[in-house]
């Protein structure tokens, strides 16, 4: 984890850098709040509960992304529904992780134009019935 996104001052966790920037430019003037005093990992490991960083970290490998698109196409991409009988809880997993980021940044799922499929037989196995991307 990295402080690109989060603001002391604040103390508020934003989606991406970009979101961070924008709030410095237009809540602090432009001047950056100094980052918190202590390391990277020890901040991770205090803030990890937090919605907005929980929102940012893999579910299933716990890989934590500075952006919440990043995150959300590493699960797409390395973690696709729907489950295989080898992880059966995962499908629960994702989508309780979904919920989250819907709740914490909305509209995270339209903005990335990204919509899932369910499944609602089995016997298709088509990348395309899993998920897809608007462009």
């Amino acid at each position: 984890m990295s402080f690109d996104t989060y603001c002391r001052e604040c103390a508020t966790h934003f989606s991406d850098p970009f979101a961070r920037v924008q709030h410095v430019n237009v809540v602090h003037s432009g001047i950056c709040p100094p980052n918190p005093e202590i390391s990277e990992e020890r901040f991770y490991t205090i803030m990890a509960n937090v919605p907005q960083v929980r929102a940012k970290t893999c579910p299933i490998c716990l890989s934590y992304f500075e952006s919440i698109g990043e995150c959300v196409f590493h699960v797409d991409v390395r973690h696709p529904k729907p489950c295989t009988v080898f992880h059966p809880s995962r499908d629960d997993t994702i989508t309780d992780w979904e919920q989250l980021v819907e709740n914490t940044f909305p509209g995270t799922f339209v903005h990335l134009h990204r919509r899932r499929r369910r499944l609602s037989d089995s016997s298709s196995s088509s990348d395309d019935d899993f998920f897809y991307f608007e462009q």
